[in-house]
């Protein structure tokens, strides 16, 4: 314990220095797996993303390669990164931007967990975050979801200013933030409701900021949603890629821990044939539909179990099979042993934080973090679940960690020097 105390005082004060130096070391590790890595495609989605930002940027279209206007994506991803394409950035390029951004990341979190446990926490936090090599990996790889973590920090950020500043333009810069978190990954407008109950019992003005909240949010959701009524007649406010999913999740083949590889029933396919991607989505719907009511206990337990493999360490990828030279260079069975005992690094400090919730009661901002976490596991339930999909509500989970991991730290050293001085005396 003495050498833990002269750890503890020689990092006092320094925290803020150290744990930027921790966020630079390692963006420029992943800067460096990035440029040795290249152009070579890690993912389908790649390409697809990569090519409607062409065209957006060349063209001013949001549409495939072929010029198809699509509205199967959700854009956020695809707006953020067209400036850059505009400017000529290709893959490898907007993977550095990727992991720039899980910087910008880990400084939100620093600052916010800083705020609310004192810095010690706040450079935990910094720590912990990389040993979950699935946020790596995805900032390594041109998906969503770095950018989704990104704005969801950004969001719970400006959230728990809005508890010191009481300010509108707070509320309003946080529901910019949010609306585009929507666009990034659709299924948060299922979390509408735990944030706003959050908002309404952290704010002293909770309908004036709930407004601009909402308004704000809506706002970017309905200028998506006029594209897609001007490019197709009709509203979509997030994407057609929702009957798919949904039906991938609910087919008669799916199981728990399967995505989009599953084989739909063969009148599916008869139907879709020679229709508009509009029209493929409204049957994909209206298939999903039917196999969930045709077999509703199928139906439940199925949900169940996609909701239990939400808190799963891992998932077979499908880029280990459908892309040349697989997900990563790491081979399967040692991804898995890695993934197990990084994961127990999130899972046992927060089955231990519940356990001592008697003695240490939740912060607002840690109760926002672990509902969001159950929550978005209830609602991707719907459809499927994926590890990957989780990573964006990790960063929250594990900095919940990080406030009771330094909590415990400095409790355990404080009741030894109390000792200590207890036995002197």
């Amino acid at each position: 314990m003495r050498f833990l105390s002269s750890i503890r005082n020689g990092m006092a004060g320094r925290e803020q220095f150290y744990a930027y130096t921790i966020i630079a070391l390692v963006v420029l590790a992943l800067a460096s797996v990035t440029i040795l890595s290249g152009d070579r495609v890690r993912s389908l989605d790649e390409p697809n993303f990569l090519a409607i930002a062409e065209n957006l940027a060349l063209n001013g279209i949001y549409a495939h390669q072929d010029g198809e206007l699509t509205a199967y994506h959700a854009p956020g991803l695809v707006l953020f990164i067209t400036p850059f394409v505009k400017l000529g950035a290709g893959l490898m390029e907007l993977r550095l931007i990727n992991n720039l951004l899980l910087g910008a990341s880990l400084l939100l979190v620093f600052h916010m967990v800083r705020r609310n446990a004192g810095p010690l926490a706040g450079l935990m936090a910094v720590i912990l975050i990389p040993l979950w090599p699935v946020i790596l990996y995805a900032s390594l790889t041109l998906y969503p979801q770095t950018l989704a973590a990104f704005m969801l920090v950004l969001t719970a950020f400006l959230l728990d200013r809005l508890t010191v500043t009481q300010s509108k333009v707070t509320a309003a810069l946080a529901g910019l933030s949010f609306g585009f978190l929507i666009l990034t990954i659709p299924i948060v407008l299922l979390l509408v409701p735990i944030f706003v109950l959050w908002v309404w019992f952290q704010s002293h003005k909770p309908l004036r900021h709930l407004i601009a909240f909402l308004a704000c949010a809506a706002l970017l959701v309905a200028g998506w949603g006029i594209r897609n009524h001007n490019a197709f007649g009709v509203v979509i406010l997030t994407a057609t890629s929702g009957g798919y999913n949904l039906l991938a999740g609910n087919s008669p083949e799916a199981r728990y821990n399967t995505s989009l590889d599953v084989k739909f029933p063969d009148y599916v396919y008869t139907e879709i044939t020679g229709k508009t991607e509009i029209e493929r989505d409204k049957i994909f719907k209206r298939a999903a539909f039917r196999e969930m009511a045709n077999n509703p206990a199928r139906t439940v337990s199925l949900y169940f179990g996609k909701f239990l493999h939400w808190f799963d360490f891992s998932n077979r990828l499908m880029s280990d099979t459908a892309v040349e030279g697989g997900a990563s260079t790491v081979n399967v069975s040692t991804r898995e042993v890695i993934l197990l005992a990084a994961y127990s690094l999130i899972i046992l400090p927060l089955v231990a934080r519940v356990a001592l919730l008697h003695k240490h009661p939740f912060r607002p901002i840690e109760t926002l973090g672990l509902c969001l976490w159950i929550g978005a596991g209830l609602a991707y339930a719907v459809f499927f679940t994926r590890v990957r999909f989780r990573m964006p509500f990790d960063w929250l989970i594990i900095a919940n960690n990080a406030i009771f991991i330094a909590l415990i730290f400095e409790t355990s050293i404080e009741r030894w020097k109390s000792d200590i001085k207890t036995v002197d005396y």
